[in-house]
């Protein structure tokens, strides 16, 4: 996979657009060039880098990145699903990575578009002789992707922008467990088109299912060091089991959330203050959850959010207030409702309990949308007109979803990969 640009084929546009600019167009002030080339579409903005030298410099400055963002600052961010799915008999979970391309036709990526999008980038996959698991994604922060793989029994984290291809491999962890909580989370500098830093947290499984700790353990890596560090987080009271976290941690206001399997419970850390009782807090679920569920606990729009499906009814509720732990109900609604317009792929999405449903995510910019699995079918609902909205089916019949999906929100001009 090539990055924008570096074609032959836009070399070849580049050079004919050469020949045809005026004579006077290489007179205009560096400002008014800017002015004209922030509000092209992301493509043809980076095509415009081979027309001349001059060129190449402006579109690749910080000051450009800086007025591009800016430009578009009022609008929705484009955004795709990204998600992998696994093989119901084999239950492996393929390297390509599966993206739809939502929202924003403006952007219209190509890397996003290709039918060949895949971590194939990524070692060890094509360099390492030592058999290895598939690369997995685990997260999505401001632009980039958490990813990891396996080799004999070590697990290794690697960082990317899958859109530039360029990634960087965090060294390996500094302990070796069967199963732990994940949490990413980046700081960007948009004005310079740039991540300044970010972390990965790891939390280890506890030994004993059947017990209660008050103390639980930490793994942070830090770009800013490039080392994994340990630390150990007290509560009152004790809420930490052994498999008590759900997924990877959603980020939301510049903290991480997980959400406990058992108990009603969010836990909230933020990896960027010191204190450890400041760190680290518990927000209690809706009240009115209704028990044995389909659950689904994301972010829309800069606020958590947890929705419920039972016996044909959807409720969504946001929390409202951090501080106070308070939870309103958003929407509420039953499958009957729901308006099927003609299409033969949702003719029997009306029939009650017929077939499972499950809640993939919540659009990140529009409160109203959010993203169902049904019938290997990914579907948009809009939660207020009661209306669906076919995107895409799985290819292989024996496929199902596999948990980690997420929506891959993307900065308006292309974000570089901190080094470690």
């Amino acid at each position: 996979m090539e990055d924008l640009g570096s074609s032959r084929s836009v070399r070849r546009r580049s050079s004919s657009l050469i020949t045809s600019l005026p004579p006077h167009f290489d007179r205009l002030t560096e400002e008014l060039v800017i002015e004209a080339l922030q509000r092209l579409p992301l493509n043809d903005a980076n095509r415009c880098k081979c027309v001349c030298k001059r060129w190449f410099n402006s579109i690749s400055s910080s000051y450009f990145a800086r007025c591009y963002n800016r430009h578009r600052f009022s609008f929705p961010p484009p955004f795709a699903l990204f998600f992998q799915y696994k093989n119901t008999y084999r239950w492996e979970v393929p390297v390509n990575l599966r993206g739809i391309q939502l929202a924003n036709n403006g952007y219209n990526h190509p890397v996003l578009n290709s039918s060949g999008f895949s971590l194939s980038f990524l070692p060890p996959s094509s360099s390492s002789s030592q058999p290895s698991d598939p690369v997995r994604f685990l997260a999505s922060s401001n632009g980039l992707v958490l990813c990891s793989t396996t080799i004999v029994n070590q697990k290794l984290y690697y960082v990317c922008n899958p859109l530039t291809v360029h990634w960087v491999a965090l060294p390996p962890p500094p302990t070796c467990h069967k199963r732990v909580g994940i949490g990413f989370i980046s700081t960007p500098d948009f004005d310079n088109g740039i991540i300044s830093r970010f972390k990965v947290m790891r939390i280890p499984e506890l030994e004993k299912r059947s017990r209660l700790y008050t103390d639980l353990s930490l793994e942070i890596f830090s770009s800013e060091t490039g080392e994994w560090t340990d630390f150990v987080i007290s509560w009152h009271e004790p809420v930490f089991s052994c498999f008590f976290l759900r997924d990877s941690a959603v980020v939301c206001n510049g903290m991480l959330h997980w959400r406990h399997v058992y108990l009603d419970h969010i836990f909230a850390y933020d990896p960027n203050k010191t204190a450890n009782y400041q760190e680290f807090r518990t927000i209690l679920i809706p009240k009115e959850r209704w028990y044995g569920a389909i659950v689904l606990f994301g972010e829309s729009q800069g606020h958590l959010r947890y929705a419920e499906f039972d016996q044909g009814t959807f409720g969504v509720w946001e929390l409202e207030d951090y501080s106070s732990g308070e939870w309103s109900l958003v929407h509420k609604f039953h499958q009957s409702e729901i308006v099927v317009r003609e299409d033969p792929r949702l003719a029997k999405f009306m029939t009650p309990n017929s077939d499972f449903i499950m809640m993939l995510a919540f659009h990140p910019t529009e409160g109203e949308v959010m993203f169902l699995y049904w019938r290997q079918n990914i579907i948009e609902c809009n939660m207020r007109s009661r209306s669906l909205k076919w995107l895409c089916s799985l290819a292989e019949p024996t496929a199902s979803i596999h948990d980690t999906i997420f929506p891959y929100v993307l900065p308006w001009w292309p974000i570089s990969v901190p080094q470690c």
